[in-house]
């Protein structure tokens, strides 16, 4: 009763009262509304003291406290309690629900008190005063529950913290004694007087509990860390027990994964006091070693009792039916949690991810399965898709990492398909709310992760597949066709300024009007132009580090709270700066194309090879513009007497291949053909288009190892036959310098040469060598090149809409960086995700996704997805046994269980066959003495 009593005082936080009056008056209010009101049924006790205390509170200008926290600080208050008293005061209160819940088991109600010896211990001693406490708490009760308090509960919770009170009184003066004693000892002794201590654990552990060699088979080295580890938080349990607590739970939380038995922790808590006993004649620091370790064994032997459910279980022993019988014993409301979060202490651990970690993916793909399957009854529908993006918010960026095979499971569960067809189309429902937002209503990063897979056939999913369609039509396009439209603007106005305008002009009478046009577009070229390229970049690197920087701060920021000192600091910033690196690397070797070393990596190029072509050759245009503009003729005779002109001294004459001119037409004539490479990126608009692109590019590579080997053909042959040339005639081809013996070379390879082989018969030497080439250049690597096209095309061609859908994603992620949360949160509203999407025509299902209908040929539904079951409809009743889904198993659970019914049937046969071979043999036996009987009858008669 008292623990249920002290679970009805616990609800928020509000403000701490400071003023000593104030909370008397307060105190006082309570207690005149408590008088006014009465009933007999609790509830009606519960709302008429409540409603007692709004009335007295309002008359008097007050809060009123409404939790055991509020009313503890107004009674300390009142009690003159503060400083460092108030301090202890609430370590101790923050602990009372530990001492409640532990209160049935001795050994861990004797832990929590030593932990909280150990926080207390901390405090002088004319500081900490029990018996204060007990009164506070005990009047903060009283005031709280004064309807239902009654004698009962005056005595369980004065035997509750008398029985702490004592244990703690008895205590309290060892841990400042045992953590000193530890310290210097731990401090004094050399590494290797550690590591003789460290081997002689194991080697007593072992002998003690033989079956312990089992689970430690470890290398020595880890075996000495883990031995290392065990000294050092004897010590900072004692220094620390607050966090180590939680620490110790993580551990726990993380053996229970493992599947470690418990019965081993105290053995090797035996080995480690005993072999310390050998190590030290000091008593003291055994007396402190053994106190401090069996309190660390105590909180790690309990976290892994509570978290060894039956789901944990289940999946250490990798087993689908086990997982499955577990989840049919959860709740229906708390089903999903009961596969997703375990929680002893302030510590979680997550089934799931722990089966991804552990390598257990047909157990997470079970549990997957099942968070993920819509059920009903009659009053309400389950499904754990937001369950599951709570406790796992990077649940698509988790996958991708540790285990992608499960990703296709994931997104086939946000797809609720309908059995039902009418007029060809069939009902489907996209629940792919948490794929675009967050929790907070930002951007989610899932799309992020899908596209940096580089997986063709993950993007195309009918799931990814709705989600960028609808980024696309509902907030990019209009951002990509703003931001692209400049491109085909600057190329109107460069086309013009550079060959239009420049055409139109009469070199005999320049028309000074035309110049100027000329003057103003080129102008716009290098200060719109330019500027908005460069912008363009700048904002891009200024995105990556301020997202790098964020994310290196969280993986710093443990504890959450968003702050960090200056040496967390600092260590971001050399995080940073390793990460600047690690990209110039990464763009260096994507500049000189090197071949990936798998076959993920190179989807991963093809698929954001696009991508990075337009930030090369935007880039390339930016510098290329102002190559220009340092070379702009216009610029250099702004001091002519007829400017705007192109020609002055500065400039030189036309046709002058020296000239300054001549050297502006070179960049002209190559940032043209750049600003006509940047409009490729339009093709996005058209996935057909991007993905011919895209093979295009990947077909590339292959011409340029056949021009590689070509070149080196040319310069081996080139300048060996111009050696034996010197003085050759001319007719055949021009071979007498090491140039013009390349050049003729190449024109025979491409079919250029106009002369016939019979002008070289003359010199034998010169036709040999010459037909040599073309069988090696002509013959051999055109045909080679052939081949590699049509492999190349085979290999891309089978994913080439994939590639280009993934090529649109990742256009669709940059784009989001610089979508504005307001903007997005109005795409979101018209999304309508807080509607219930219909089923049936009036079965209203669950809100958060998209109603779509397609053609009933695409995808085969033949029954009913949603599991609905009779029955109780309390959201606290598990689910009844389903027998559908007992046909469902995976195809190895079906065939183990074939196997088992075969082998069954084997047996029974054998026994049968052997049963009769035994009869028959007993019969042959017993024919075989009734002939021998009768024969020896026969004989005596004779």
């Amino acid at each position: 009763r008292g623990c249920g009593m002290l679970q009805c005082c616990r609800f928020g936080r509000s403000p701490k009262p400071s003023d000593a009056d104030q909370a008397g008056l307060t105190l006082q209010a309570v207690a005149a509304s408590k008088q006014e009101k009465s009933g007999n049924n609790d509830d009606e006790h519960g709302s008429a003291e409540a409603s007692g205390e709004r009335d007295v509170a309002q008359r008097s200008g007050m809060t009123m406290p409404h939790s055991f926290e509020e009313m503890f600080q107004i009674n300390a208050a009142v009690m003159g309690v503060q400083g460092r008293a108030l301090e202890w005061m609430q370590e101790v209160r923050e602990g009372l629900d530990n001492f409640v819940v532990a209160s049935s088991d001795h050994d861990r109600f004797r832990a929590e008190c030593d932990v909280m010896t150990i926080q207390l211990s901390k405090y002088p001693a004319e500081v900490v005063n029990l018996a204060k406490f007990r009164s506070c708490m005990l009047a903060s009760l009283r005031s709280l529950l004064s309807r239902t308090w009654s004698g009962l509960h005056e005595d369980a919770w004065t035997w509750l913290w008398d029985s702490a009170a004592a244990v703690l009184q008895e205590n309290i003066a060892k841990p400042p004694v045992y953590e000193r004693t530890l310290e210097t000892w731990y401090t004094s002794e050399n590494e290797r007087a550690r590591y003789n201590l460290r081997r002689d654990i194991y080697s007593r552990f072992f002998e003690i509990a033989p079956a312990g060699q089992e689970y430690f088979k470890q290398s020595n080295t880890r075996l000495h860390f883990i031995a290392e580890r065990v000294l050092e938080m004897s010590v900072e349990i004692l220094q620390r027990p607050k966090s180590m607590v939680s620490q110790i739970s993580a551990l726990g939380l993380r053996h229970v994964g493992f599947g470690i038995p418990t019965d081993l922790m105290p053995p090797f808590v035996v080995a480690c006091v005993e072999t310390m006993e050998k190590h030290t004649v000091d008593p003291a620091i055994v007396e402190s070693f053994s106190w401090a370790l069996w309190l660390v064994s105590k909180i790690l032997i309990r976290t892994i009792h509570e978290g060894s459910t039956v789901v944990m279980r289940a999946i250490n022993s990798n087993s689908v039916r086990a997982i499955k019988q577990a989840s049919n014993t959860a709740p229906r409301k708390y089903r999903a949690t009961y596969l997703l979060d375990i929680q002893v202490g302030d510590q979680h651990i997550s089934p799931l991810s722990w089966a991804i970690e552990s390598g257990s993916i047909k157990v997470a793909k079970a549990i997957l399965d099942d968070i993920l399957t819509i059920r009903a009854d009659r009053a309400r529908y389950y499904y754990g898709i937001d369950e599951l993006w709570r406790r796992h918010p990077d649940i698509v960026k988790k996958l991708q990492d540790e285990a992608p095979v499960l990703l296709s499971t994931l997104l086939d569960g946000l797809i609720w398909r309908s059995h039902r067809t009418k007029d060809g189309q069939r009902r489907v429902n996209y629940y792919i709310k948490n794929l675009l937002m967050q929790a907070d209503g930002t951007f989610s990063d899932a799309l992020e992760s899908i596209s940096a897979s580089g997986d063709p056939t993950l993007v195309s999913h009918p799931t990814v597949g709705l989600l960028t369609d609808c980024l696309w039509s509902g907030i990019v396009v209009r951002h990509f066709v703003t931001t692209r439209m400049w491109n085909v603007v600057s190329l109107a106005i460069f086309i013009a300024s550079q060959e239009i305008l420049p055409a139109m002009q009469d070199p005999d009478s320049p028309n000074s009007t035309l110049n100027m046009f000329i003057f103003m577009g080129r102008v716009w070229n290098y200060v719109v132009g330019m500027g908005r390229l460069a912008m363009f970049h700048l904002y891009r690197i200024w995105v990556w580090c301020r997202n790098t920087m964020r994310r290196i701060i969280r993986e710093i920021d443990t504890d959450g709270n968003g702050e960090i000192d200056a040496q967390e600091m600092m260590e971001a910033l050399h995080k940073f700066k390793d990460t600047v690196v690690l990209e110039a690397q990464k763009a260096i070797r994507a500049l000189r194309e090197d071949g990936p070393g798998t076959m993920d990596e190179a989807k991963k190029a093809i698929a954001n090879r696009e991508k990075n072509a337009y930030t090369m050759i935007s880039f390339s245009l930016l510098f290329l513009l102002g190559v220009m503009c340092t070379h702009e003729p216009m610029f250099w005779c702004s001091g002519a007497a007829d400017w705007p002109t192109e020609y002055c001294e500065h400039t030189g004459t036309p046709g002058d291949p020296t000239g300054l001119r001549y050297r502006y037409s070179i960049f002209t004539m190559t940032a043209m053909v750049v600003h006509w490479l940047i409009l490729v990126d339009m093709a996005v608009f058209s996935t057909e288009i991007s993905a011919f692109l895209l093979v295009f590019g990947h077909v590339l590579g292959e011409v340029k190892q056949f021009l590689i080997a070509l070149t080196f053909m040319l310069l081996a042959f080139g300048s060996s036959i111009s050696i034996l040339c010197r003085n050759c005639p001319t007719k055949g081809g021009d071979f007498n310098d090491f140039p013009d013996a390349v050049i003729s070379l190449f024109a025979i390879t491409v079919s250029l040469y106009q002369g016939d082989f019979r002008d070289m018969s003359e010199n034998s030497l010169l036709l040999t060598a010459v037909s040599t080439f073309v069988t090696i250049s002509v013959i051999l690597l055109l045909n080679l090149l052939v081949a590699q096209l049509n492999r190349s095309y085979e290999y891309i061609y089978q994913d080439m809409l994939g590639f280009a859908q993934l090529n649109r994603a990742s256009l669709i992620v940059d784009a989001m960086e610089a979508c504005s949360r307001s903007r997005f949160k109005t795409f979101i509203d018209s999304l309508h995700f807080d509607q219930r999407l219909e089923f049936d025509e009036g079965d209203l299902g669950l809100p958060g996704g998209i109603s779509h209908m397609e053609d009933s040929r695409l995808h085969t539904q033949t029954r009913e997805a949603i599991r609905r079951f009779g029955g109780t409809t309390s959201p606290d009743a598990p689910w009844p046994e389903d027998k559908e889904e007992a046909w469902d198993e995976d195809e190895e659970t079906a065939m183990h269980s074939r196997l088992e019914r075969i082998e069954r049937m084997v047996g029974k046969v054998l026994k049968r066959s052997a049963h009769r071979a035994a009869l028959a043999k007993e019969a042959q036996q017993a024919s075989s003495e009734d002939g021998v009987q009768a024969s020896g009858g026969e004989a005596s008669t004779e």
